[in-house]
């Protein structure tokens, strides 16, 4: 826009403190984060992958076409044949991890932090070659793992065999469990191990759960009860957090009538409980109780699950799950209205909808 005269006018700046939170990274003031990105962006293609971010703040790194790369060499000395580089795959890179790690040293030096992105990058991108492990190191790392059903959307290959749905919204993926990573197995890398007859394939199941549950039995966990209402309005507004720093106890909800008498032997559990990961070390839990009373659990449940989900690293699910008989299903959902309302929708099945209808 120009005024009369000819001349421009002034359009103020907005000034971005660099020390605030930033939007994608809240734990982090806004120019530390500036800093993540830039350095991982920098690192990622410097490396041959071509970048897209994801609305949950992951970034889809795809290998560029090979013209691309050849472009990207111009005017750089030429690497032999035997430096070169075999293609990557396609990945799928979060940074929730190394952004807390940052976070947790807010006065090192900029060449420190830089160190660090590219170390945790090129650990990411290390290949495992699963075809080359030996059936005994690959049987000790195998373990399942929940995965939240997007996150197979994004799987590089085919995840048939390799994930078997749990809970529609929860899915029981084969993982490997190295000292560097967790690594999603695909189809094909299950078939170097054997995966030829449905028998087969039932053992690599029973390996990877008895792993996780052997993880899970021997973590360190916290456990607590969380009371929602500090006024006393909704008495039912309560339900226990159980927290650890294993990357596998978002898988609990697989055992829990094995987990549950040991974490919280207190806990009545004869009407079924909910249970809801809102991401990977972290499960809320509550007993099934009647009326008003299950109604404040369940409002108070997904209020802070979703909290919990779109604030954390490793992000699964907001939606609750009931555990009854044996069985495990979800039973909320959360969507957005017209004016960007969250609405909290219950499907209740005839047995959790005449616990919800009873006042006994």
């Amino acid at each position: 826009m120009f005024s009369r005269d000819g001349r421009k006018r002034p359009t103020p700046r907005r000034v971005v403190d660099p020390e605030a939170p930033d939007a994608m990274f809240p734990h982090l003031p806004r120019q530390r984060a500036d800093l993540l990105r830039e350095e991982t962006m920098r690192y990622l293609h410097a490396e041959g992958f071509d970048t897209t971010w994801r609305p949950d703040g992951y970034i889809v790194a795809t290998p560029a076409p090979e013209e691309d790369r050849e472009d990207r060499e111009e005017g750089e000395d030429r690497k032999t044949e035997q430096d070169a580089r075999p293609p990557q795959p396609r990945r799928l890179i979060g940074l929730d991890n190394l952004s807390l790690q940052i976070a947790a040293a807010p006065h090192a030096p900029v060449s420190e932090i830089i160190e660090l992105i590219r170390y945790f990058l090129a650990t990411v991108l290390t290949e495992i070659d699963v075809d080359a492990l030996p059936d005994a190191d690959f049987l000790r790392h195998l373990h399942v793992r929940l995965t939240a059903h997007s996150a197979l959307d994004a799987a590089s290959g085919a995840v048939d065999d390799a994930s078997r749905d749990f809970t529609g919204d929860l899915h029981v993926s084969l993982v490997l469990d190295t000292p560097d990573a967790i690594m999603t197995l695909n189809d094909e890398a299950l078939a170097a191990h054997g995966t030829a007859t449905r028998e087969q394939l039932a053992d690599l199941y029973r390996v990877g759960y008895r792993n996780t549950w052997q993880e899970l039995h021997d973590a360190t966990v916290d456990v607590n009860e969380v009371h929602g209402d500090v006024h006393g309005d909704a008495p039912g507004a309560h339900f226990h957090v159980v927290e650890s720093d294993s990357f596998f106890l978002a898988s609990a909800p697989l055992f829990l009538d094995e987990l549950l008498p040991r974490w919280l032997p207190d806990l009545d559990t004869s009407a079924g409980v909910m249970v809801a990961v809102p991401h990977r070390h972290l499960m809320l839990v509550r007993e099934v109780t009647t009326g008003q009373d299950l109604l404040d659990g369940i409002n108070t449940m997904t209020s802070v699950a979703l909290a919990q989900l779109t604030t954390n690293p490793g992000p699964l699910t907001a939606r609750l799950h009931l555990a009854h008989d044996g069985d495990v299903r979800v039973f909320t959902d959360i969507t957005t209205g017209e004016d960007g309302q969250r609405i909290l929708e219950v499907d209740p099945d005839n047995y959790l909808l005449s616990r919800l209808e009873s006042e006994n």
